[in-house]
Parts: structure tokens; C-alpha cells; sequence
């Protein structure tokens, strides 16, 4: 193998379950592995850095209203539209993964989920310009379709929350939310065309290819405009790009194909309001699984003086087109139509900015071939529908004290219709100590409530692998929703050429929903807790379950500088300790990396041109755990590492570059393991106009 590292091993062998111990040697292999970068960048920064600071970054997500990162009360980074550029991107899930407290998992298609601070990819929030995207009640094989509705060139930042969000965002939030942000439609025309080609190595990888085109500008200056995009990317699937091991080859990447159209009006009826009507139209392949979605949204902003507000009517319907079974075509239909609203009240002269506001959310899904009832039983194929309310109100207020503190205090109530009412309050602490320094220390409870698949006793799938002699999965109404407990501080400089900061982070997640206890042999299916029954043809029948608890705990750490006027660096570090503490002894959670490190050096020798190296650390990780503990397989760290240059001509820019030039990661030798993409040549044009 090239460079992940398999071995079976003891649970005496896995992380240590107490923090303390475990974060002293990470730490320390962190400074030696990491961090001699960092301290060059400082030193080569301590002269400048008192030198004019550049205007601060404003961040939308983590409040009501708009803010400052350093007075945001929440962990947030933004990735820029200088960072999407450097790189030909399909899935916005591998910018993601180079951001501190995000880790990246590989389901059976090999398409990364996005994690925040060790938590599953079904608890991180995508938005789209505020808007909720939520597909995976229509496509039960993974939450990876979320992350690329969107061609990257309409893509103006993305605002990464770590830590839970529900008392604003609600349930889907308890692990972080991750906003995308599009271009306005501008007072001028402008328009983007951008053509990527991808070139493996290896002959036997697939080769990828993507076009995208937009354009914006007045129909009728300063009263209406338009934006309309479209977008194609296309990444051939895999040959045999594995090594056999055992005599057995184990598959590559998927195919992944994804188009997209989409338009926006905005009406400016009079100053301070705007009117947007939005549709989005988008199709998804993944190894032939495919979705398709549209979605149209109708909004309004006011500013008023006493304060502002914002309403919007968002409606989402999305096909799968060939269902969740392999070698079955089994179509179904999810609609989630939400109205939500706020209204922004500041009360500059007592120092409070209140915000309230409220939400209401239906979900339905329509599904002949899994919204059945059991096999064999008298309600079977009844009713193909199942759907869900749920309703909102929060309340949050941001106080600004003496001595330079703000303090936001927040709460919602949600109201499921399945599982009642339940509060998320949160409690935020910002304090600039110095002009430099800032002091976050934060407390959040939030609550998830079983998705529309998981608390439907009238929904099941097959599952153990085959589809006639596996084991049969269903929801259940006994669930309970999910509660989770975070706390975090962090401490952040930020001066001249020089920004940085440290957070450490605990999360709490009781009543964990999973159905990973499962089995298909007949014999042995009895002893489990969710074991339900069997099916007329004999395969055992498990419900989803509740499982005690499970603890998230670490460091983040993160450092940039200009080192001159045409250099800069950047170094962040994670160190995440996740485990299933529900039973005797504490358990690695799979595919969540010990240790993340990203290292990248920015360089313009001159206008025109751009160049930029990154070296990314994917640490020692745990690909399946038995619920004993023995004999869990354990993937070795690793190191990807990209270079690129642009040169930029007037309204064209031409980019190129190498990316995983060590071939590192690529080879896969179990069904449990996962492929980084191999070394590859890359080239994109970009056209403005």
C-alpha cells in the first residue's frame, strides 16, 4: 500500500479516553510537526506587524446581523473567494476539509461528508445564502449531495460555524452550520465564464472535466436585476485503480455528475427593501444514484428606523431517480417547504441588539419502494406518504457591556410534531481584552429531533449488504430526539500582517440515533437490543435505536501572516478526541481522524502572477469498531500535497498545477477503507467579463 497504513489492534491500543493525558503527546507531536512553520511566519511578521490592518472580514451566519469575525460570538472562519480559485473544485466538501475543526468522512460511495468537531455529517446545517438544503430524507445513502447544489464560480465566501447553532438554526444545527454565500446581483453587468480539466496519473482513474457560466446586472438600474448561472462538472469513474489485496481488488471513485441552472430576480420597490424571487434547478449523479432538486424561494428585506427585517418562503422538492438499492430502481419524491422570518430591533443607547423571530418547516416524502410497513403485514403498501411539522420561535439578545464585553444570550423552542417541544438556549461571551486580543467562551444546548426516515414506523429499507438475503432496517416512533451540551474558549490575536488563536471545545451528545447494530446472520440477530422480529423470508428486521451517549473533545489552533508584501502563510492544526462512551468501555467513532493539520504559502512574485503551495495532514483514523473492542481496523496518518500557479492577463486568468504530488492515500484495501484522488494535472481558464 502507498501510504495508509491498515492493522488490526486491541482496544488497549486506541486513544486514551481522558483528555488531559491524550492532548499533552498530541500537542507536542503537533509543534514538531507543525508548528516550525508557524513560528517562521512570526518571526518574518514580528517587524511588520504593526503595519495598517486590512478591513476587517464580516461574517452573517453566526448572528442576526452582520459582524466582524473577531466580534462574532461563535468559532468561525470563512473561506474566500481567493481560496475557492486556486484549485479546480467539484465538491465544496474539499475546501472544507482544510478550515481547523472540520474532518471529512467516506460513506460506501466514497464522496466526503463534512464533519465539525468529530460530529457525523447529519449534524452539520448547509445553507445556501441562508436557505436550508436538506436532501438526505430522499436520498438515504449519505448527507454528500449537499455540498455542490451550487457552481463554484457564483460562490462569493463560505462561513463555517463550529459548535451548535440551534438556537438560531434549529435541530439540524447541533454540530456547526456551514453557509454559502452567492454574489449579489451587481449595479453593473458582470459575467464568469470557468472551463477545468483534470488529468490523473493513473490511467486507470477517471478523468474530470467541468464548464460553468454567469451573469448579473441591472434590468432596470437601481429598480430590478437579474442573475442566472449554469453549471456542469463531470468525473469519469474508476478502473482498477487498487492494488489487489487477498486477490481481492477493491473498487475506486464513483462516477459523479452534477448540472445545475439557476436564476434570481431582485426588485428594489424603495430604498431599503428588496424583493428576490429565486429558482434553482440541479441534477446529481453519484456511481448512479441521482437526485434532482428545485428549488424556488421568494424573500424581502427591510430597513426601517427602528430596526430591520427579513421573510422568506422557501420550497424544495427533490427526486431520487433510482432510489437507494443497488441493482433496483426504486424512485421516490421529498418536498420540505419552510416560511421563516426575523426581525432585527437594535437599542444602540441601552447597548442591545434583539432579535426575534420564527420558523415553521413541513417536510413530506413519497416513497413506494420504502414507505411500506413491514413485509407481510396487513397495513403493507397502505400508504407510499409519511411527512412531519415543525414549528419555531427564538429570541436572541446581544448586550454590550463595560470594559469592551459583549455577551449574547439566546433561545428557541421547537415544536415537533412527533416528539413535542424542546428549548435551545445558547449563552456567548466576547471580550477584547486589548486591542489585539480577544477572549470567546461559549455554552449551547441544542436538541435534534429523528429525521423523517428515522421516526416512521411505516419506513424501511434492506440493508446488511444484499437485498434478498441481507437484514431489513425501519424507523421507529419510541425514538428520542438527540440532546447535546457544548462548551468552548478561545483565545484570538490578531494585529498588522499577524492573526491567530487557540480554542478548546467539549460536546456531550446523549441519546445518539443509529442503526449500526445490525446483522444478517439469523442465528446471532436475537441478542441485539433492536432486534425486532424476522420477515416472512426469514431476515431479521432492526429498528433504529437510541445509544447512551458519545463525547467530542479537542484543540483547535490556527495562525496566519504576511510575511511580505507579496508572501503569506497559513497553518492550522486540530486535535479531536471521539468516542461511543455508552457502554463499559469508551470506543473510537470511525472515520473521524485523530489529528487534521493544513500548512499553505501564497506567493505573487509580480501582478499578473500567483502561485500557491498546500500540504494537508489526514491523521491516524479508526475505519470499523466492534462493539467489543477487539480487533478494530485502523487507518494510518497520511499527507496530501498541492501546487498551483496563475497568470492573470486582463480579464483572463490561466491556472495550473499539480495536486497530491506525492500520490499519497490513494490505495484502498478494504470495502471499509477509502481512495484519496491520486496525482494529477490540472488546468482551468477563467474568463470576466
Amino acid at each position: 500500500m502507498k501510504s495508509a497504513v491498515l492493522r488490526r489492534r486491541p482496544l488497549a491500543g486506541a486513544v486514551s479516553s481522558t483528555l488531559a493525558p491524550a492532548l499533552a503527546p498530541a500537542l507536542a507531536r503537533a509543534l514538531v510537526t507543525t508548528l516550525p512553520a508557524s513560528l517562521a511566519l512570526i518571526a518574518a511578521c514580528g517587524a511588520q506587524a504593526q503595519e495598517a490592518e486590512a478591513l476587517p472580514t464580516v461574517v452573517v451566519t453566526a448572528s442576526a446581523h452582520e459582524q466582524a469575525v473577531r466580534d462574532a460570538p461563535a468559532s468561525i472562519s470563512v473561506l474566500t473567494r481567493a481560496d475557492i480559485e486556486k484549485r479546480p473544485v467539484l465538491e465544496v466538501a474539499e475546501l472544507l476539509g482544510t478550515i481547523e475543526g472540520v474532518s471529512l468522512s467516506r460513506g460506501g460511495n466514497l464522496v466526503p461528508g463534512v464533519q465539525l468537531r468529530g460530529l457525523g455529517a447529519a449534524y452539520t446545517l448547509f445553507l445556501v445564502d441562508g436557505k436550508r438544503v436538506n436532501s438526505t430524507s430522499a436520498s438515504f445513502r449519505g448527507n454528500d449531495y449537499d455540498t455542490g447544489w451550487v457552481p463554484t464560480t457564483e460562490i462569493e465566501r463560505i462561513e463555517v460555524v463550529r459548535g451548535p447553532m440551534s438556537s438560531l438554526y434549529g435541530s439540524d444545527a447541533i454540530g456547526g452550520v456551514v453557509n454559502i454565500i452567492t454574489k449579489k446581483v451587481g449595479k453593473t453587468w458582470r459575467g464568469t465564464v470557468k472551463l477545468d480539466a483534470v488529468a490523473p496519473r493513473d490511467d486507470a482513474a477517471g478523468d474530470t472535466r467541468s464548464a460553468s457560466v454567469s451573469a448579473s446586472g441591472p434590468l432596470i438600474p437601481d429598480v430590478l436585476g437579474l442573475r442566472v448561472s449554469a453549471g456542469y462538472d463531470k468525473r469519469d469513474g474508476d478502473g482498477q485503480v487498487n492494488a489487489p489485496v487477498n486477490g481481492v481488488a477493491q473498487a475506486g471513485m464513483p462516477l459523479i455528475a452534477n448540472r445545475q441552472y439557476s436564476a434570481l430576480l431582485s426588485w428594489l420597490p424603495a430604498a431599503g427593501h428588496e424583493v428576490k424571487l429565486g429558482h434553482d434547478t440541479s441534477r446529481r449523479d453519484h456511481g448512479g444514484f441521482i437526485l434532482e432538486r428545485d428549488a424556488s424561494s421568494l424573500s424581502h428585506s427591510g430597513r426601517y428606523g427602528f430596526g430591520r427585517s427579513d421573510l422568506s418562503i422557501n420550497l424544495d422538492k427533490t427526486q431520487n431517480l433510482v432510489g437507494t438499492v443497488t441493482g433496483q430502481k426504486n424512485p421516490n419524491e421529498a418536498r420540505n417547504d419552510t416560511v421563516n422570518g426575523k426581525l432585527v430591533l437594535p437599542w444602540e443607547s441601552a447597548g442591545h441588539t434583539l432579535t426575534v423571530g420564527g420558523e415553521a418547516r413541513r417536510e413530506k416524502l413519497h416513497d413506494p419502494a420504502n414507505v411500506t410497513g413491514l413485509p407481510g403485514t396487513p397495513g403493507y403498501r397502505a400508504d407510499p406518504n409519511i411527512a412531519v411539522r415543525q414549528e419555531a420561535l427564538f429570541i436572541e439578545d446581544e448586550i454590550v457591556l463595560p470594559g469592551d464585553v459583549r455577551v449574547t444570550l439566546g433561545d428557541r423552542y421547537d415544536h415537533h410534531e412527533n416528539f413535542g417541544g424542546h428549548h435551545s438556549p445558547r449563552a456567548y461571551a466576547v471580550w477584547h481584552a486589548a486591542p489585539q486580543w480577544t477572549v470567546k467562551a461559549g455554552w449551547a444546548r441544542a436538541f435534534r429531533a429523528p429525521t423523517l426516515l428515522q421516526g416512521s414506523s411505516n419506513w424501511g429499507s434492506v440493508s446488511c449488504g444484499s437485498a434478498t438475503v441481507g437484514c431489513y432496517i425501519i424507523g421507529s416512533p419510541d425514538l428520542k430526539p438527540e440532546t447535546s451540551t457544548s462548551k468552548e474558549l478561545g483565545i484570538l490575536y490578531e494585529q498588522g500582517r499577524l492573526a491567530g488563536g487557540v480554542t478548546a471545545f467539549h460536546n456531550k451528545l446523549r441519546d445518539m440515533i443509529d442503526i449500526t447494530s445490525r446483522t444478517s446472520d439469523r442465528a446471532l440477530a436475537p441478542s441485539y437490543a433492536n432486534f425486532k422480529g424476522f420477515l416472512p423470508d426469514g431476515r431479521p428486521v432492526f429498528a433504529y435505536q437510541n445509544i447512551a451517549s458519545v463525547r467530542t473533545r479537542g484543540i483547535e489552533a490556527s495562525l496566519r501572516a504576511t510575511l511580505t508584501d507579496t508572501v503569506t502563510g497559513r497553518v492550522n492544526y486540530t486535535y479531536t478526541d471521539t468516542k461511543n462512551t455508552s457502554g463499559a468501555k469508551d470506543l473510537p467513532l470511525v472515520y473521524r481522524p485523530r489529528m487534521n493539520a493544513n500548512v499553505s504559502l501564497d506567493w505573487r512574485p509580480a501582478d499578473a502572477w500567483s502561485t500557491s503551495a498546500t500540504a494537508r495532514y489526514i491523521g491516524e483514523q479508526y475505519l470499523n469498531v466492534p462493539a467489543s473492542g477487539v480487533n478494530m481496523l485502523r487507518k494510518g496518518g497520511y499527507t496530501v500535497a498541492d501546487l498551483s500557479a496563475a497568470f492573470r492577463a486582463g480579464q483572463y486568468t490561466v491556472s495550473a498545477g499539480v495536486l497530491n504530488v506525492a500520490d499519497r492515500g490513494t490505495q484502498r484495501d478494504v470495502s471499509a477503507d477509502f481512495n484519496e484522488e491520486g496525482r494529477r494535472l490540472f488546468l482551468s481558464l477563467l474568463a470576466r467579463f
